[in-house]
């Protein structure tokens, strides 16, 4: 029984959060949270590819809501870049995850966890900067909460509009 009362306590904890991060849609992204609040933070040890990282506890991350293009089996045009773009972002990072679970699944068939990572200390959405750096399109293969499809939409045009990455891999990808 305390488990459950724990669990819908964090629960709670996490709902509060999220439906308060989400009246501010700006760069930033929602405040940084503090331990104790039902939000766990973790570091980032690995990054597979420029929308797929390792956290400390293992686990594997696919980050909703873009979709970089492949490094294997052999890379394509602008890989590289994105997986340098994340490793340099992401690498070492203490960070925290919202889940798209008010969207869809949270775990995808491969295992891995679907979510949106914040980079601390300052909470940056990885998800969107990738986006905006011009690493990936906007991409809803898999649904994407609608707190965060104005951010992501935002990104795109700014990435777009400077001819960032994907968007003039002419210049930007070898």
């Amino acid at each position: 029984m305390n488990i459950v009362a724990n669990n819908r306590t964090v629960l709670r904890v996490l709902l509060a959060f999220l439906c308060c991060s989400s009246l501010s849609c700006d760069r930033e992204g929602p405040p940084r949270p503090v331990n104790g609040n039902g939000v766990e933070h973790c570091r980032i040890v690995q990054v597979y590819d420029g929308d797929t990282i390792k956290l400390d506890s293992g686990e594997t991350v696919r980050l909703v809501g873009i979709d970089t293009p492949e490094m294997h089996p052999e890379p394509e045009e602008c890989a590289t870049e994105a997986f340098q773009y994340t490793q340099t972002m992401a690498l070492d990072r203490d960070c925290y995850l919202v889940y798209n679970t008010s969207a869809g699944d949270s775990i995808d068939i491969y295992g891995r966890t679907l979510a949106f990572v914040h980079i601390l200390p300052d909470s940056l959405c990885l998800n969107v900067e990738i986006v905006r750096a011009g690493w990936s399109e906007d991409w809803d293969a898999f649904p994407v909460r609608s707190d965060y499809e104005g951010m992501f939409e935002s990104a795109e045009q700014e990435a777009i509009a400077q001819g960032r990455g994907i968007w003039n891999s002419i210049l930007n990808c070898e």
